[in-house]
Protein backbone atom coordinates (compact mmCIF):
# COMPACT_ATOMS: atom_id res chain seq x y z
CA UNK A 1 0.00 0.00 0.00
CA UNK A 2 1.87 2.83 -1.31
CA UNK A 3 1.37 6.46 1.15
CA UNK A 4 -0.81 4.56 3.09
CA UNK A 5 0.28 7.04 5.82
CA UNK A 6 1.58 10.34 6.76
CA UNK A 7 5.32 9.96 8.64
CA UNK A 8 6.14 13.22 8.88
CA UNK A 9 5.51 13.29 12.61
CA UNK A 10 7.82 10.45 13.21
CA UNK A 11 11.10 11.08 13.96
CA UNK A 12 14.76 9.52 15.14
CA UNK A 13 13.96 11.04 17.86
CA UNK A 14 10.60 9.13 18.17
CA UNK A 15 12.74 6.00 17.54
CA UNK A 16 15.68 6.15 19.61
CA UNK A 17 12.91 6.90 22.58
CA UNK A 18 11.40 3.49 21.31
CA UNK A 19 14.62 2.10 22.23
CA UNK A 20 15.92 3.66 25.03
CA UNK A 21 12.40 2.44 27.02
CA UNK A 22 12.86 -1.09 25.82
CA UNK A 23 14.26 -3.85 28.39
CA UNK A 24 17.82 -3.87 26.59
CA UNK A 25 18.15 -7.45 29.31
CA UNK A 26 15.65 -9.28 27.17
CA UNK A 27 15.57 -12.05 24.37
CA UNK A 28 13.61 -9.66 22.69
CA UNK A 29 16.19 -7.15 22.35
CA UNK A 30 19.09 -7.80 19.48
CA UNK A 31 21.44 -6.57 17.85
CA UNK A 32 22.00 -8.15 14.74
CA UNK A 33 25.69 -8.67 12.82
CA UNK A 34 26.47 -11.83 11.10
CA UNK A 35 24.17 -13.16 13.53
CA UNK A 36 22.60 -12.55 16.73
CA UNK A 37 25.26 -10.32 18.93
CA UNK A 38 25.72 -12.21 22.69
CA UNK A 39 24.42 -9.60 25.01
CA UNK A 40 27.56 -9.03 27.13
CA UNK A 41 29.36 -7.39 23.98
CA UNK A 42 26.56 -4.86 24.35
CA UNK A 43 24.95 -4.61 27.40
CA UNK A 44 26.51 -3.74 30.71
CA UNK A 45 24.39 -4.37 34.04
CA UNK A 46 25.48 -2.43 37.27
CA UNK A 47 23.95 -1.36 40.68
CA UNK A 48 21.86 1.54 40.99
CA UNK A 49 21.32 2.14 44.81
CA UNK A 50 21.12 -1.68 45.17
CA UNK A 51 18.97 -2.41 42.55
CA UNK A 52 20.16 -3.95 39.43
CA UNK A 53 19.93 -2.70 36.00
CA UNK A 54 20.77 -2.86 32.79
CA UNK A 55 22.17 -0.31 30.13
CA UNK A 56 23.52 -0.36 26.30
CA UNK A 57 27.57 0.15 26.17
CA UNK A 58 26.51 2.77 23.55
CA UNK A 59 29.76 3.10 21.82
CA UNK A 60 29.72 -0.91 21.03
CA UNK A 61 26.49 -0.45 19.76
CA UNK A 62 27.19 3.11 17.90
CA UNK A 63 30.39 1.00 16.19
CA UNK A 64 28.17 -1.72 15.26
CA UNK A 65 25.88 -0.35 13.60
CA UNK A 66 28.22 1.56 11.54
CA UNK A 67 29.34 -1.56 10.49
CA UNK A 68 25.79 -2.56 8.91
CA UNK A 69 24.34 -4.18 12.51
CA UNK A 70 20.57 -3.82 12.69
CA UNK A 71 18.95 -3.04 16.05
CA UNK A 72 15.66 -4.76 17.06
CA UNK A 73 13.47 -4.75 19.65
CA UNK A 74 10.32 -6.97 20.12
CA UNK A 75 7.02 -7.29 21.58
CA UNK A 76 6.96 -3.56 22.34
CA UNK A 77 4.70 -2.48 24.86
CA UNK A 78 3.41 1.15 26.22
CA UNK A 79 4.74 3.28 23.80
CA UNK A 80 2.11 5.64 21.91
CA UNK A 81 3.11 5.89 18.62
CA UNK A 82 3.89 2.63 18.07
CA UNK A 83 0.33 1.43 19.59
CA UNK A 84 -1.45 3.83 17.54
CA UNK A 85 -0.62 1.95 14.79
CA UNK A 86 -1.05 -1.28 16.64
CA UNK A 87 -4.54 -0.44 16.93
CA UNK A 88 -5.43 0.15 13.83
CA UNK A 89 -4.44 -3.16 12.27
CA UNK A 90 -6.24 -4.90 15.37
CA UNK A 91 -9.33 -2.72 14.53
CA UNK A 92 -8.40 -4.04 10.94
CA UNK A 93 -7.65 -7.54 11.57
CA UNK A 94 -9.64 -8.13 14.62
CA UNK A 95 -6.50 -10.03 15.91
CA UNK A 96 -4.22 -9.27 18.87
CA UNK A 97 -1.35 -7.66 17.31
CA UNK A 98 2.79 -7.80 18.62
CA UNK A 99 4.75 -4.68 17.63
CA UNK A 100 8.73 -5.20 16.67
CA UNK A 101 10.88 -2.35 15.35
CA UNK A 102 14.12 -2.44 13.31
CA UNK A 103 16.95 0.48 12.23
CA UNK A 104 20.02 0.13 10.32
CA UNK A 105 22.12 2.25 8.28
CA UNK A 106 24.20 -0.43 6.28
CA UNK A 107 23.58 -2.69 3.59
CA UNK A 108 23.24 -5.79 5.15
CA UNK A 109 20.44 -8.04 5.96
CA UNK A 110 19.45 -8.47 9.73
CA UNK A 111 18.63 -12.29 9.26
CA UNK A 112 18.77 -14.57 6.42
CA UNK A 113 15.98 -15.63 4.03
CA UNK A 114 12.79 -16.77 6.16
CA UNK A 115 9.18 -16.71 6.72
CA UNK A 116 7.46 -16.52 9.80
CA UNK A 117 5.01 -17.77 11.77
CA UNK A 118 2.19 -15.12 11.72
CA UNK A 119 1.20 -12.04 9.23
CA UNK A 120 2.66 -9.36 9.63
CA UNK A 121 2.32 -5.66 8.35
CA UNK A 122 5.71 -3.69 7.87
CA UNK A 123 5.13 -0.48 8.02
CA UNK A 124 8.11 1.82 6.81
CA UNK A 125 8.94 4.91 8.75
CA UNK A 126 12.11 6.19 7.99
CA UNK A 127 14.22 5.96 5.16
CA UNK A 128 13.92 3.13 2.90
CA UNK A 129 14.30 -0.98 2.01
CA UNK A 130 14.46 -3.51 -0.28
CA UNK A 131 12.39 -6.67 0.13
CA UNK A 132 12.65 -9.94 -1.72
CA UNK A 133 10.17 -12.25 -1.29
CA UNK A 134 9.52 -15.62 -2.09
CA UNK A 135 6.13 -17.72 -2.67
CA UNK A 136 5.88 -20.55 0.37
CA UNK A 137 7.14 -23.95 0.33
CA UNK A 138 5.58 -24.93 3.35
CA UNK A 139 2.12 -23.58 3.54
CA UNK A 140 0.46 -21.90 6.72
CA UNK A 141 3.20 -22.73 9.62
CA UNK A 142 2.27 -22.90 12.88
CA UNK A 143 4.40 -21.17 15.95
CA UNK A 144 6.05 -24.06 16.61
CA UNK A 145 7.32 -24.25 12.75
CA UNK A 146 10.16 -21.91 12.33
CA UNK A 147 11.19 -21.89 8.70
CA UNK A 148 15.30 -22.27 9.88
CA UNK A 149 13.85 -25.96 11.25
CA UNK A 150 12.35 -26.93 8.10
CA UNK A 151 14.19 -25.34 4.79
CA UNK A 152 16.03 -28.44 4.37
CA UNK A 153 12.91 -30.35 3.83
CA UNK A 154 10.84 -27.06 2.51
CA UNK A 155 13.43 -24.81 0.87
CA UNK A 156 13.08 -21.54 -0.45
CA UNK A 157 12.02 -21.31 -4.00
CA UNK A 158 15.03 -19.81 -6.45
CA UNK A 159 12.99 -17.13 -8.42
CA UNK A 160 12.04 -14.31 -6.20
CA UNK A 161 7.81 -13.28 -6.73
CA UNK A 162 8.08 -9.94 -5.36
CA UNK A 163 11.49 -7.50 -5.75
CA UNK A 164 10.78 -4.20 -4.66
CA UNK A 165 11.73 -0.90 -2.43
CA UNK A 166 9.44 0.23 0.61
CA UNK A 167 9.63 4.06 0.67
CA UNK A 168 8.53 5.53 3.89
CA UNK A 169 5.01 6.00 4.65
CA UNK A 170 4.78 2.61 2.80
CA UNK A 171 2.57 -0.27 4.29
CA UNK A 172 3.09 -4.02 3.41
CA UNK A 173 1.25 -7.14 4.34
CA UNK A 174 3.10 -10.39 4.57
CA UNK A 175 0.96 -13.38 5.15
CA UNK A 176 2.64 -16.00 7.08
CA UNK A 177 5.02 -18.82 5.43
CA UNK A 178 5.95 -16.51 2.84
CA UNK A 179 9.89 -16.51 2.09
CA UNK A 180 11.18 -12.74 2.67
CA UNK A 181 14.43 -11.07 3.55
CA UNK A 182 14.36 -7.79 4.01
CA UNK A 183 18.08 -5.73 2.99
CA UNK A 184 19.06 -2.25 3.84
CA UNK A 185 20.06 -0.07 1.28
CA UNK A 186 23.03 1.66 2.91
CA UNK A 187 21.01 4.64 3.67
CA UNK A 188 18.76 5.27 7.13
CA UNK A 189 15.80 2.91 7.53
CA UNK A 190 13.39 2.01 10.43
CA UNK A 191 10.13 0.15 10.23
CA UNK A 192 7.58 -1.29 12.26
CA UNK A 193 6.54 -5.10 11.90
CA UNK A 194 3.12 -5.44 13.61
CA UNK A 195 2.66 -9.33 13.59
CA UNK A 196 -0.85 -10.43 14.27
CA UNK A 197 -2.22 -13.61 15.94
CA UNK A 198 -5.91 -14.91 15.70
CA UNK A 199 -7.23 -18.04 16.65
CA UNK A 200 -5.98 -21.33 14.80
CA UNK A 201 -7.89 -25.10 14.28
CA UNK A 202 -5.42 -26.14 15.93
CA UNK A 203 -6.14 -23.84 18.82
CA UNK A 204 -9.71 -25.26 18.59
CA UNK A 205 -8.91 -29.01 18.21
CA UNK A 206 -6.73 -28.43 21.74
CA UNK A 207 -9.18 -26.86 23.23
CA UNK A 208 -11.60 -29.18 22.13
CA UNK A 209 -9.61 -32.26 23.00
CA UNK A 210 -9.47 -30.87 26.83
CA UNK A 211 -13.03 -30.93 26.97
CA UNK A 212 -12.59 -35.02 26.14
CA UNK A 213 -11.92 -35.18 29.21
CA UNK A 214 -15.54 -35.42 30.12
CA UNK A 215 -16.21 -38.26 27.98
CA UNK A 216 -15.69 -41.96 29.36
CA UNK A 217 -14.56 -43.79 26.62
CA UNK A 218 -11.39 -40.87 26.12
CA UNK A 219 -10.38 -42.22 30.12
CA UNK A 220 -9.96 -45.42 29.41
CA UNK A 221 -6.88 -47.28 29.37
CA UNK A 222 -5.30 -48.46 26.08
CA UNK A 223 -3.69 -51.99 25.52
CA UNK A 224 -4.24 -53.40 21.78
CA UNK A 225 -5.21 -52.31 18.65
CA UNK A 226 -8.32 -55.11 17.91
CA UNK A 227 -9.21 -54.11 21.80
CA UNK A 228 -9.16 -50.21 21.64
CA UNK A 229 -10.44 -49.54 17.33
CA UNK A 230 -13.91 -49.49 19.21
CA UNK A 231 -13.76 -47.72 21.77
CA UNK A 232 -11.41 -45.08 19.65
CA UNK A 233 -13.51 -45.17 16.71
CA UNK A 234 -16.49 -43.52 19.54
CA UNK A 235 -14.35 -41.20 20.44
CA UNK A 236 -13.91 -39.72 16.83
CA UNK A 237 -17.97 -39.75 16.67
CA UNK A 238 -17.94 -37.78 19.65
CA UNK A 239 -15.15 -35.57 18.76
CA UNK A 240 -16.53 -35.20 15.13
CA UNK A 241 -19.95 -33.65 16.89
CA UNK A 242 -18.38 -31.75 19.58
CA UNK A 243 -16.00 -29.69 17.18
CA UNK A 244 -19.09 -29.63 14.35
CA UNK A 245 -21.21 -28.08 17.23
CA UNK A 246 -22.02 -24.16 16.94
CA UNK A 247 -22.04 -23.70 20.11
CA UNK A 248 -19.07 -25.33 20.88
CA UNK A 249 -17.48 -23.25 18.26
CA UNK A 250 -18.93 -19.87 20.06
CA UNK A 251 -17.79 -20.99 23.48
CA UNK A 252 -14.09 -21.33 21.99
CA UNK A 253 -14.00 -18.22 20.21
CA UNK A 254 -15.81 -16.30 23.61
CA UNK A 255 -12.89 -17.69 25.27
CA UNK A 256 -10.15 -17.24 23.03
CA UNK A 257 -11.06 -13.37 23.04
CA UNK A 258 -11.68 -13.45 26.23
CA UNK A 259 -7.87 -13.88 26.85
CA UNK A 260 -7.33 -11.36 25.03
CA UNK A 261 -6.33 -7.36 26.66
CA UNK A 262 -6.03 -4.22 25.11
CA UNK A 263 -4.16 -1.82 26.02
CA UNK A 264 -6.30 1.23 27.24
CA UNK A 265 -4.43 5.07 28.49
CA UNK A 266 -4.58 5.13 32.09
CA UNK A 267 -7.30 7.74 33.52
CA UNK A 268 -6.99 7.68 37.59
CA UNK A 269 -7.80 11.56 37.11
CA UNK A 270 -10.98 10.82 36.09
CA UNK A 271 -11.92 7.50 37.44
CA UNK A 272 -9.64 6.84 40.40
CA UNK A 273 -10.76 10.45 41.38
CA UNK A 274 -14.43 10.52 43.77
CA UNK A 275 -15.15 13.97 42.68
CA UNK A 276 -15.34 13.01 39.24
CA UNK A 277 -18.95 11.39 38.52
CA UNK A 278 -18.95 11.42 34.81
CA UNK A 279 -17.57 12.19 31.93
CA UNK A 280 -17.15 15.82 30.06
CA UNK A 281 -19.47 15.91 26.73
CA UNK A 282 -15.96 16.09 24.72
CA UNK A 283 -14.72 12.99 25.91
CA UNK A 284 -13.68 10.68 22.86
CA UNK A 285 -14.71 6.88 23.40
CA UNK A 286 -13.55 3.83 22.10
CA UNK A 287 -14.48 0.46 22.81
CA UNK A 288 -11.45 -1.80 24.27
CA UNK A 289 -11.30 -4.58 22.43
CA UNK A 290 -9.72 -5.24 18.78
CA UNK A 291 -13.19 -6.54 17.32
CA UNK A 292 -16.71 -6.18 18.23
CA UNK A 293 -16.91 -9.66 19.41
CA UNK A 294 -20.50 -10.91 20.00
CA UNK A 295 -22.17 -7.96 18.95
CA UNK A 296 -24.89 -9.21 16.32
CA UNK A 297 -25.45 -11.89 19.15
CA UNK A 298 -26.28 -8.88 21.99
CA UNK A 299 -22.95 -9.18 23.75
CA UNK A 300 -19.68 -7.45 23.67
CA UNK A 301 -15.88 -8.60 24.89
CA UNK A 302 -13.54 -6.44 25.92
CA UNK A 303 -10.51 -6.71 28.06
CA UNK A 304 -12.14 -9.98 30.02
CA UNK A 305 -15.43 -8.86 30.20
CA UNK A 306 -18.09 -10.16 28.91
CA UNK A 307 -21.18 -7.20 28.68
CA UNK A 308 -24.62 -8.54 27.52
CA UNK A 309 -26.39 -6.13 25.80
CA UNK A 310 -29.92 -4.66 24.93
CA UNK A 311 -31.62 -3.47 22.19
CA UNK A 312 -29.97 0.02 23.47
CA UNK A 313 -26.49 -1.25 24.45
CA UNK A 314 -26.34 -2.62 21.02
CA UNK A 315 -26.87 0.60 19.52
CA UNK A 316 -24.94 2.70 21.66
CA UNK A 317 -21.47 0.16 21.17
CA UNK A 318 -22.42 -0.16 17.81
CA UNK A 319 -22.09 3.45 17.47
CA UNK A 320 -18.67 3.54 19.22
CA UNK A 321 -17.41 0.98 17.39
CA UNK A 322 -18.36 2.56 13.70
CA UNK A 323 -16.97 5.87 14.91
CA UNK A 324 -14.04 5.27 17.12
CA UNK A 325 -13.15 8.55 19.63
CA UNK A 326 -16.56 9.98 19.20
CA UNK A 327 -17.51 12.44 21.59
CA UNK A 328 -19.81 11.57 24.28
CA UNK A 329 -21.88 14.96 23.56
CA UNK A 330 -21.85 13.38 20.09
CA UNK A 331 -22.95 9.96 21.03
CA UNK A 332 -25.84 11.70 23.14
CA UNK A 333 -27.18 13.48 19.53
CA UNK A 334 -27.34 9.80 18.54
CA UNK A 335 -29.72 8.58 20.82
CA UNK A 336 -32.45 11.31 21.24
CA UNK A 337 -34.83 9.01 23.51
CA UNK A 338 -32.26 8.19 26.22
CA UNK A 339 -32.18 9.84 29.60
CA UNK A 340 -28.64 12.05 29.01
CA UNK A 341 -28.04 11.82 32.32
CA UNK A 342 -28.28 7.95 32.75
CA UNK A 343 -26.17 7.48 29.68
CA UNK A 344 -23.27 9.39 30.75
CA UNK A 345 -23.65 7.61 34.13
CA UNK A 346 -23.42 4.07 32.31
CA UNK A 347 -20.23 5.18 29.94
CA UNK A 348 -18.69 6.85 32.67
CA UNK A 349 -19.15 2.98 34.39
CA UNK A 350 -18.13 1.04 31.36
CA UNK A 351 -14.78 3.47 31.54
CA UNK A 352 -14.10 2.79 34.71
CA UNK A 353 -14.73 -1.44 33.70
CA UNK A 354 -11.89 -0.68 30.53
CA UNK A 355 -15.08 -2.07 28.24
CA UNK A 356 -14.56 1.89 26.99
CA UNK A 357 -11.82 3.97 26.98
CA UNK A 358 -11.02 7.56 26.57
CA UNK A 359 -9.10 8.87 23.96
CA UNK A 360 -7.90 11.75 22.40
CA UNK A 361 -8.59 11.08 18.67
CA UNK A 362 -11.79 12.38 17.05
CA UNK A 363 -14.02 10.62 15.20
Amino acid sequence: MKGALSCCMFTWSDANEIFERSDVASDDFKLSYEGIRPKHEYVESYLDIGTLRHRLIKPVVYDYMRKGATLITNKINNEPLVSRFARQVAEFTGRQVVSSAYAAFGDRDSFRCHWDTRDVFAIQLIGRKRWIVYEPSFEAPLYTQQSKDYEHLYPCPKEPYMDFILEAGDVFYLPRGWWHNPLPLGEETFHLALGTFPAYTVDYLDWAMRHMQDFLPARQSMSQWKDDKGRLAEVGRHLDAFINDPANYARFMDEFIGATRVESPLAIDLFGNPACQALGDDAGLRVSANAPHGLRDGYIIANGTKLNLDLQGVSLIRHIVDKPGIRLKDLLGQSPAVDGDKLRRLVTELCRNDVLQVCTEAA
